[in-house]
């Protein structure tokens, strides 16, 4: 019997966690999404330093 209630705790720990983990990872996807549609600056090359930086507008 202690068996059964071990695997039950079991199998209820590893749901909660599941539930956890997609939780998370919607989080993320939307955080993703958003930064994904935000406009980026164009980079150039600056002769000088050899380094790219943001094209100043």
């Amino acid at each position: 019997m202690p068996q059964f209630i071990l695997l039950g705790v079991i199998v209820a720990g590893g749901a909660y966690a599941w539930k956890a983990l997609k939780r998370e990872m919607t989080r993320v996807d939307r955080e993703m999404t958003s930064v994904r549609e935000r406009p980026t600056d164009t980079l150039e090359l600056d002769p000088a330093t050899g380094r790219y930086t943001p094209k100043k507008r």
